[in-house]
């Protein structure tokens, strides 16, 4: 009986099922792209709707692909872990961030409204912390293939900060030198002496523990920079005020992480050098830097939020900010 009537019923059965699988998804898809130009609409961010506008943001759109993509693939290899991939989240995030502004200096040919301090303080951070990541494995995110994938996607994240200020110089005479004008040699010596004095022992190695530590506190200052210019009165275009938000974004994952995980860093055995004393805990000074990012941030921020309800051009503080 299954041979000679089942067999036809199920093949049709699976074959109806999978036509209106693609209907659903079809259907899917036009009200996820009539929300999308809605939302869109309210942050002033205009949604590609025709082919023209498509080849326009083909670019950018497939860097948020990729984001997408990223996303899937941590969550196929995620087994019973959803905190520990937030990390490599908001590292992918931020790479998306720098991505989306390559591709305007590119396409623009300039580096204005971009800071080479900021772009300097991230890739000395990444130095500072690949001597860890790469070496041991104590700060690592705890899943599957994020012990690859975090030291990967942050070596990354330096390469192109590393080809941005490349750019600053090839297109310096379009560079706001005056507006880039913060002062920040004063970073890297204040957190090598904070992440000295604070640094946990998950490495079980000294020296590298302190640069894990020192990087955290050089990546709390390191946004200040381009914060600073648009203090100077340096205007901001829409994909300029957008990294920034991403990079925000990246900073707000990274704090959800270590604030869920900052008791993991509990010193292990205590010793001169590690902690203030010995009932500090190293996790306190890694939630103090990211609480800085997220107050330094928080400013651009909510112009930026303004500015996009308002579908305008608002003053963020001396500058002007452009969605």
């Amino acid at each position: 009986w299954h041979f000679h009537y089942g067999l036809p019923v199920t093949a049709t059965v699976y074959f109806h099922t999978f036509v209106m699988s693609l209907q659903a998804f079809a259907d899917g898809v036009v009200a996820l792209h009539q929300g999308a130009q809605r939302i869109g609409g309210i942050f002033g961010i205009e949604i590609p709707v025709t082919e023209k506008h498509i080849r326009k943001y083909s670019k950018q759109i497939l860097l948020y692909k990729c984001l997408g993509l990223g996303l899937l693939f941590m969550w196929a290899f995620v087994l019973d872990s959803t905190l520990g991939c937030l990390l490599t989240l908001g590292t992918m995030t931020q790479g998306v961030a720098l991505g989306l502004l390559i591709r305007k200096v590119l396409s623009e040919r300039s580096v204005a409204g971009v800071s080479r301090k900021m772009l300097i303080l991230n890739i000395v951070a990444t130095v500072f912390r690949s001597q860890s990541t790469l070496v041991f494995h104590g700060y690592l995110p705890y899943f599957g293939v994020g012990e690859i994938l975090f030291p990967l996607f942050d070596l990354s994240v330096a390469a192109m900060a590393v080809y941005l200020v490349v750019l600053t110089y090839r297109y310096s005479h379009t560079y706001s030198g005056d507006s880039d004008s913060m002062w920040v040699f004063w970073v890297v010596p204040l957190a090598l002496c904070v992440g000295y004095l604070t640094h946990a022992n998950a490495n079980g190695n000294s020296y590298t523990d302190w640069m894990w530590m020192s990087a955290v506190w050089v990546e709390a200052f390191s946004m200040l920079p381009q914060i600073w210019m648009s203090r100077a009165g340096c205007n901001f275009t829409g994909v300029t005020s957008h990294f920034v938000a991403l990079v925000f974004a990246a900073r707000l994952i990274s704090t959800i992480y270590w604030y869920e995980s900052y008791t993991q860093l509990a010193l292990h055995q205590y010793e001169w050098g590690v902690g203030l004393l010995s009932w500090f805990y190293p996790g306190y000074s890694v939630v103090a830097a990211h609480a800085l990012q997220m107050v330094s941030m928080g400013d651009f921020m909510y112009f930026y939020l303004t500015n996009a309800a308002s579908r305008g051009s608002v003053l963020a503080m001396n500058g002007k900010l452009d969605l």
